[in-house]
């Protein structure tokens, strides 16, 4: 048996170590990187911290998988007819196909946003990032307003981060007399909406405490290289990162005609996660409860792997049954928030907390031997190279 799995994030890795450990068959894994890039971490990478947590190399990751082949490449046609997916220079042939495709940005039509907006989703946008904060601060020394665009569980881990970054450089490079603050802009009546009231609450004092602004109820309307218009206001800034706003892979929308798409652009599944005989879809790009986390990406993809191991041999395939996870984020060094089924922590005990689940979700694709070092890489400034 032929397994592809197209996605090196999340769903699409621990669906290829899963397959793997049941030894049956070969596992093809394609992605359009050569690393795996772990999202929670990103907002410290982009900060400053060691590059190390946030990028595995998909070959160390597979090393002791020798069925598995790791692949560079980019998706572009699907004919399940005959079994395929292709690149521009490749068909790929399966028995059984394992899509996760992961999200993309999307701006929502915002006038000017995509040209001069910043981002943190890849590692070009941390360095052009991290190189435009550097130059910002330490060599123009500039006062100036920092705006963070979302304020979902990216954009106030990036506020936070991102404060205590600037205020690190100045005292590192002795500007005392510069002054820059940060500013978090969200569209909903309250920051982190899909959190509850109390973390809400509880992350909005924090905030200020900080000294970081907070605007809710504001929609963002336009950008350019020199203002950002909020709700008819213009403010001066040469710097908005966007953290909002995600979109189902493109790939599904191009190949409508074959996939049971939702009206948000994601895919419907069957209770195997199956959109297609032999096909599953996985992770962000399906429809299944919790989906969009790192998590339920996990779940869903050992459940695949189990599902097609079962189906190899003839066995009673069960039904997917999503289960809730613990949310959490951390708010700047020592600080964080936790919340499970309504209980709540918060606070360092709270930020100790989010570290140990960061450590889990390293633990999920490599042995904890590894996962340690890459863990403890959050401690490390980052190391010029």
């Amino acid at each position: 048996m032929h397994i592809v799995v197209v996605g090196g994030g999340f769903a699409g890795v621990k669906a290829a170590l899963e397959l793997s450990k049941r030894n049956i068959g070969k596992i093809t894994l394609i992605s359009d990187e050569s690393y795996f890039l772990h999202h929670a971490t990103l907002y410290a990478t982009a900060t400053g911290k060691n590059l190390a947590e946030s990028v595995l190399p998909l070959i160390g990751i597979f090393a002791n998988h020798p069925s598995v082949e790791v692949v560079q490449d980019r998706i572009t046609r699907f004919d399940p007819e005959r079994t395929l997916i292709s690149s521009d220079k490749k068909d790929y042939h399966y028995d059984k196909l394992v899509l996760a495709l992961g999200s993309v940005t999307t701006f929502f039509g915002i006038e000017g946003m995509a040209e001069h907006a910043y981002g943190i989703k890849s590692l070009a946008e941390i360095k052009n990032f991290n190189d435009h904060i550097h130059e910002e601060v330490v060599e123009n020394k500039l006062d100036k307003e920092y705006f963070v665009i979302g304020a979902g569980p990216t954009g106030i881990e990036l506020a936070g981060a991102l404060q205590e970054y600037i205020n690190s450089l100045k005292i590192l490079h002795r500007l005392k007399h510069t002054k820059s603050r940060v500013t978090l802009v969200e569209a909903a009546p309250q920051i982190v909406p899909r959190m509850s009231k109390a973390a809400a609450t509880k992350i909005s004092a924090r905030l200020e405490k900080m000294g970081i602004k907070v605007l809710v109820n504001h929609k963002v309307e336009s950008l350019d290289g020199k203002l950002i218009t909020i709700d008819g206001k213009r403010y001066p800034t040469t710097t908005a990162i966007w953290t909002s706003g995600v979109a189902n892979n493109p790939f599904f929308k191009a190949h409508e005609a074959i996939f049971p798409l939702a009206p948000n652009g994601r895919v419907n599944v069957n209770p195997h996660l199956e959109a297609l005989p032999n096909v599953y879809v996985i992770g962000d790009n399906n429809t299944v409860k919790f989906s969009g986390m790192a998590w339920p990406a996990t779940s869903q993809a050992t459940f695949v792997a189990k599902d097609i191991a079962r189906s190899a041999t003839k066995r009673h395939r069960p039904s997917f049954k999503p289960r809730s996870v613990p949310s959490g984020l951390p708010v700047g060094e020592g600080w964080g928030y936790v919340e499970w089924f309504g209980i709540y922590q918060d606070g360092r005990f709270g930020y100790h907390l989010r570290r140990l689940m960061e450590l889990y979700g390293y633990c999920k694709l490599v042995p904890f031997s590894v996962a340690i070092p890459v863990w403890r890489a959050h401690e490390l400034a980052a190391v010029d190279e």
